[in-house]
């Protein structure tokens, strides 16, 4: 149920910024169709950046395991900020490469 509620939140005010969108500031729906594929570009992008993440911090840490003999946890990674800083990251190397291409 709170699954739907959600959707049901977001579609109502993605009809609305649509509308707006359209009517307020006579955007175009070709643009749209871009902009969505732009975000999904972003989106790529920082999953990218999380996978690596979290890939290098699993190596560090296995690595840090054999150098000290000591356990280190893999749970060192399993932070909310990771995940927001791999979002950021990708989101700003995706504009970085929108801002460089001819």
């Amino acid at each position: 149920m709170d699954g739907l509620f959600i959707l049901l939140l977001v579609g109502l005010t993605s009809v609305g910024a649509y509308w707006v969108g359209a009517k307020g500031f006579g955007l175009s729906g070709r643009g749209l169709r871009r902009a969505v594929e732009r975000v999904l570009e972003c989106v790529g992008m920082m999953l990218v950046f999380l996978v690596g993440n979290l890939a290098a911090g699993i190596v560090a840490i296995l690595a840090a395991r054999a150098v000290t003999q000591q356990f280190v946890s893999l749970y060192l990674i399993d932070d909310e900020t990771l995940v927001i800083l791999s979002l950021l990251q990708g989101f700003a190397f995706q504009c970085w490469r929108d801002a460089s291409a001819p």
